[in-house]
This record gives C-alpha cells, sequence and structure tokens, in this order.
C-alpha cells in the first residue's frame, strides 16, 4: 500500500528572543486610552483618557507628551474636523457622561481648548467626519420614546438648528461595560465610526447585543443611511481601505456597497500554528486593524487569551500581516505589549501608531525587512511512505531555514505537532479543520510558548534583536 502525504513541516525551528518589534509609550503610571486620532499636519496624537475626563496630545515628533485638555464628561472618542489646505481646525470629541459633543479649537493661539459644546439628546459613543464637513454621531438611544440613533452636527449651518436627527432608525448600541480585561477601555463602548479616505461614506458598527452588531453604510452628500445588517461574530474594531470598497469588522470583511461578508480571519488561512483554541472571533482578543495607504497590506492585531475560566490576560499579542483581498496571512509579529482596540497609520504607510496596555505603541513598518525574517525554502512537501520500506528514500525531507531579512538568526531543530483548530465563523456557523501547517516555534520572554510558526516562503519575523543570537 502506497500512501503520499503532503505536509508543512514535520520537523521545526525553535528560538528563543527576548527582544519584539514596536515602542511603548504612555504617560507616567500609563493609561487606558479609549480612542486614538492621527494629525500629521501637527505631528500629533489625541489620545482620548475617558477613565480620567481628558484628552492627552502626544508629538509624535519631539516625543513629548503636551498640556492634556480636560473634557470632565467621560469622553468616548473622537474625530478630526475634514482638513482644509491639508489641515484640521477641529477635533470633535463624544463626551458619553454629559450627553453632548465637544469641539476642541486646535489653532487657538494659547493651545488646543474647548471651543464648543453640543448638547445631544442621547449618550454619544463614535463620532466620525464626512468630506462635506458634517460630524456623524452614533448614539445610545433612549427607548421608545426617542429612536433616533444617528445625530448630524453641521458646524457651518447659518440656518435652523446645528444638529438634527437621521430619521431612519438605526438600532442603538448598547451601553457600554466595564471591560473583562483591564486596559480595555476601547471595548467598553459599543460603537464605532470610520470614515472612507475620500470622506463620501462612514461605516459604523453599533453592538446591539452580547454577541450581535448592526454594520452600516451612511453616505455623506445625502445625510442618509444607504444600508445596515444585523450579523453576530463581529466587533467594531474597523478599518476601511484605501478606495472605500471593502471594511473589516472584527474578523470579518464587508463589501462596502453590499455588506455582503467577503473574507474571514481563520487559523486555516495561517501559515503557521496558533495556541489551541485560539479563536478570532471573540471581542476581547482583537487588538485593532489597518489597511496600508496604498491597499496592498492590511494589518491586524490579535491578543491570544490563555484557554481558562475565569479568562486570564493575553499573553501573545501578534501583529498579523494579511493580503487585504482573501486574508491570507503572510506573516505574524510578536509585539512589546497586549494592543487594546484601535490604530492608525500615516498617510505614506510607514509608521503605525496602536493603543496598548500602557498606552500606545509605535510601529515603524516600513522597516519590518531591516529585521532578521525567518522563512524556509518550500512550506509544502510530499512524502511518501509505505509499509514495505520501498519508497524510504522518499519518506523523510529536509527545509532549510532562511533569513530573507538583515542580521543573523542561529536555529536549533526539534518535533512539533500542531494542535487542531476550530473557529467560528460570521453567522455563528462552526467551522472545524486543521492549521495551515507546523513549525517555528517562538519560546516567549520568560520561557513560556509564544505560538508556533511556519512561514511562508516570503518569510515569517524573528522580532528585532533577532533570537538567540540575533543582531
Amino acid at each position: 500500500m502506497l500512501r503520499t502525504l503532503l505536509i508543512a513541516g514535520s520537523l521545526c525551528t525553535s528560538i528563543s528572543f527576548s527582544a519584539t518589534f514596536g515602542t511603548a509609550t504612555g504617560p507616567t503610571g500609563g493609561a487606558a486610552y479609549s480612542d486614538i486620532v492621527l494629525d500629521e499636519a501637527r505631528t500629533q496624537l489625541y489620545l482620548i483618557n475617558s477613565a480620567n475626563n481628558k484628552i492627552d496630545i502626544y508629538n509624535y515628533k519631539s516625543k513629548a507628551f503636551s498640556t492634556s485638555v480636560t473634557v470632565n464628561s467621560q469622553p468616548a472618542a473622537a474625530a478630526l474636523s475634514w482638513p482644509v489646505n491639508g489641515s484640521s481646525q477641529y477635533l470633535y470629541v463624544a463626551a458619553y457622561g454629559s450627553s453632548s459633543l465637544v469641539q476642541i479649537n486646535l489653532t487657538a493661539k494659547s493651545g488646543p481648548a474647548i471651543s464648543a459644546t453640543v448638547s445631544v439628546p442621547n449618550k454619544p459613543e463614535a463620532v466620525a467626519v464626512g468630506a462635506d464637513g458634517r460630524v456623524l454621531v452614533t448614539s445610545v438611544g433612549s427607548g421608545s420614546a426617542n429612536t433616533e440613533t444617528l445625530f448630524i452636527y453641521d458646524p457651518n449651518t447659518t440656518t435652523g438648528a446645528k444638529l438634527s436627527g437621521i430619521s431612519v432608525a438605526v438600532p442603538p448600541p448598547t451601553a457600554p461595560v466595564t471591560p473583562s480585561v483591564p486596559g480595555r477601555e476601547f471595548l467598553a463602548y459599543r460603537a464605532a465610526l470610520i470614515a472612507t479616505p475620500d470622506g463620501k461614506y462612514i461605516i459604523g458598527a453599533n453592538g446591539i447585543s452580547s454577541s450581535t452588531r448592526l454594520v452600516f453604510v451612511y453616505e455623506t452628500a445625502s445625510a442618509t443611511v444607504l444600508a445596515s445588517r444585523e450579523v453576530s461574530n463581529i466587533s467594531d474594531v474597523l478599518a476601511v481601505s484605501p478606495d472605500g470598497a471593502r471594511f473589516m469588522s472584527g474578523s470579518a470583511m464587508f463589501a462596502t456597497n453590499t455588506l455582503q461578508v467577503m473574507a474571514q480571519q481563520n487559523v486555516s488561512n495561517s501559515p503557521y500554528a496558533f495556541p489551541q483554541n485560539t479563536s478570532f472571533t471573540t471581542q476581547s482578543n482583537q487588538g485593532g486593524g489597518v489597511f496600508s495607504p496604498d491597499g496592498t497590506m492590511l494589518y491586524m492585531a490579535y491578543n491570544v487569551n490563555p484557554v481558562q475560566s475565569p479568562a486570564a490576560k493575553a499573553n501573545i499579542s501578534q501583529l498579523l500581516l494579511n493580503d487585504p483581498t482573501n486574508l491570507l496571512i503572510h506573516m505574524g509579529i510578536q509585539l512589546p505589549e497586549n494592543l487594546a482596540g484601535k490604530m492608525v497609520i500615516d498617510k505614506a504607510g510607514d509608521t503605525i501608531y496602536a493603543l496598548s496596555d500602557s498606552g500606545f505603541i509605535t510601529l515603524p513598518v516600513s522597516t519590518i525587512s531591516s529585521y532578521p525574517l525567518i522563512g524556509v525554502d518550500s512550506t509544502l512537501v510530499s512524502v511518501v511512505n509505505d509499509q514495505c520500506g520501498v519508497t524510504a528514500k522518499l519518506a523523510s525531507s529536509v527545509k532549510n531555514a532562511v533569513n530573507s531579512g538583515k542580521g543573523n538568526i542561529t536555529v536549533t531543530v526539534q518535533s512539533y505537532t500542531p494542535p487542531s483548530q476550530s473557529t467560528a465563523t460570521v453567522g455563528a456557523t462552526t467551522l472545524t479543520g486543521g492549521v495551515g501547517g507546523g513549525g517555528i516555534v517562538i519560546t516567549a520572554p520568560g520561557g513560556g510558548t509564544g505560538g508556533g510558526f511556519t512561514p511562508p516562503a516570503g518569510g515569517g519575523i524573528t522580532p528585532p534583536g533577532g533570537g538567540g543570537t540575533g543582531n
């Protein structure tokens, strides 16, 4: 009897390391931020410090915090006004505690300061700005007496009220809840909004129950909701493609014009093994996502929580480099600490800023190739075996570990059997299957297992420092 087996790495490489990719930054004592906004014109980040009622301001060029803006009303989220001549004049903040929209003037002589406060009928959880300068706010509904969830603020109108509700009813998000893992303030709020790069549309996600979210598409020009859909097993971690044709809500990719699910992040699409029972669908383990400005890469981050009850804090935080059309995972990078729900990227696509445990992490993704990148010369091996030993010479295969980046690495070999995986798909349908392969086992700092990695032919990554003897 002759059996032909197609396997990915019956042997694997073991690498010990202490360095990771990215730099964590935060104020003294750390902070749990609920949102992050990138202002490239001023080289600043606006960090929404919901628990401490203020907006922290960080200049990433001088690498220093400046005076915060106090918002005594539980700020939840923020968005820049539509830029004029390359710069935004205002930062709009959804103030949940006071049921208001706060306008912060970024051009004030004495520094950023509150210039207006607009009362909103319901408590706002998210905010975004379209190309026409109008501000969309999503809020927690107040029951049958007032079913309006979405409101528009027009700062430029000279007639009538500046704030108006949208007549098309959209189920409201539920009230914020204390995150199950400390530091996840972004995930405490159950709604999110993100504008397409051209400002023509705004994508929204409202958590309308503990397991169901409503995703919707709002058109700026007509001030109407074009379509909405209730879906399970997604989150309000949003990312939108540069052309606005696709967007991510948690682990699922949607077509903007139809809201059809186009792809889903899945461990079976990974060329390396994840810890057993890893799921990309629970809200607590999603650390953010963003498309590269040129549309060639999708960066997603997942925090892998230990499988135990009660749930423990995540012990692995990975930045995944994905194909932006089908979510195939090309590479996994270990980060210095867990990400916490929101990522932003500069227009050049060089640097990502992401909320994290202690504040935020700076990820210089344009420099990834300058670090040691671990790969193998082939990820698939055809092994032939029969009980009579006729094909003994074909019963094993040797694969070469290669470094497609820069710097040096030292590797050793050990046996490894990847665990089986199961992933719940969008709509609560269960898909069970094996992973894309076994492979490199990376030992995390402190001696624990950091996760199994078999990089594709294009290479995986050894974080900065490059393994046991990397440089």
